[in-house]
């Protein structure tokens, strides 16, 4: 394989439990209620304006927007990414595949991690929630970012945590990998669909991957 896409959050970047806390802090703040991890999860598939805009009247969505950025941004000051995933990317970058990124994040969400903590330089291209029509698991970011890079079908793989990435990269056409190699991620139990392959371990995703490339 010539060319890797990943999704962000929960696959190259252990963001969840960031993304999850700065819309708690949100939600308390604005809506003086808590909210669970899995009722988060449950409002995924807009990126986090679209969430906010659902959740928060408008008079006060302004205020909610700021609350949540400068509390996503604060976090990455607290959290590091796992040390596994920058081996993992340096490895791939060593050997010459082209990756890009995938996420339903937004591009403002996606800008602020993949600079704090030293990511971008790592992926040739980003597609975020935000900057496509129809969100995974419709393939339209995959495809977007395959024409991006000029990557046929034959030589990319998709790489995520979700069954909408599964099902996302199953509909481009792509071999579909599933990953629970990190603490936190969108899946409870096994995936539906099936991945034609999975790793809970990045060492043993990157071998698997640079045996492919003999």
């Amino acid at each position: 394989m010539r060319t890797i896409l990943f999704d962000f959050d929960g696959t190259v970047a252990d963001t969840l439990p960031m993304i999850f806390n700065s819309f708690r802090s949100t939600f308390q703040h604005f809506l003086q209620r808590h909210y669970t991890d899995q009722e988060i999860v449950a409002m995924f598939g807009p990126p986090e304006m679209g969430i906010l805009e659902n959740m928060i009247a408008s008079e006060q969505l302004a205020d909610a927007v700021t609350h949540f950025y400068d509390f996503y941004a604060a976090e990455h000051q607290r959290v590091s990414n796992p040390p596994e995933m920058i081996r993992l990317l340096d490895r791939l970058q060593q050997a010459g595949i082209s990756m890009g990124i995938v996420t339903g994040k937004g591009r403002r969400s996606a800008d602020i991690s993949l600079k704090e903590w030293g990511l971008a330089p790592y992926f040739d291209v980003v597609i975020a929630g935000d900057e496509v029509t129809n969100p995974k698991p419709d393939p339209e970011g995959i495809l977007l970012a395959m024409e991006q890079l000029g990557a046929t079908p034959e030589q990319t793989i998709y790489v995520g945590d979700s069954n909408a990435d599964i099902i996302a990269g199953k509909a481009a056409g792509l071999v579909t990998v599933g990953v629970t190699w990190l603490p936190v991620t969108q899946k409870t139990g096994g995936f539906q669909p099936e991945p034609d392959y999975e790793f809970t371990d990045t060492d043993a995703f990157a071998e698997w991957v640079l045996g492919r490339q003999k």
